[in-house]
């Protein structure tokens, strides 16, 4: 078996145990990386999705600033990736478990 099926079969292992409340949350999350790099992706955590909008926890102000800048393209990536609407991006500050301890 190759790490790419067992890649496969964990993410969609995530997804049917995330249920249909969670489904969309889970779908954002396991392709986060993709979305919006490594380097964002280690300082930001989606949290929340409901009612078309998405609630990202992020490290600190200045990435929040980052993530703020490049929100539309997010979102497009998002929509277009995951073919999912959202329609806005809320950012949280706050800290981000995601994230490697140094």
């Amino acid at each position: 078996m190759s790490w790419n099926s067992v890649s496969n079969f964990c993410k969609n292992f995530v997804l049917k145990i995330a249920g249909d409340k969670y489904r969309f949350l889970a779908l954002i999350v396991l392709n986060w990386r993709d979305i919006v790099g490594e380097l964002l992706a280690e300082r930001s955590t989606p949290e929340k999705y409901e009612h078309h909008v998405l609630f990202v926890k992020v490290s600190n102000p200045t990435w929040m600033q980052e993530l703020v800048l490049i929100k539309p393209q997010i979102i497009t990536r998002i929509n277009s990736l995951l073919d999912l609407q959202i329609n806005d991006i809320i950012f949280l500050s706050g800290r981000n478990h995601a994230r490697k301890q140094r």
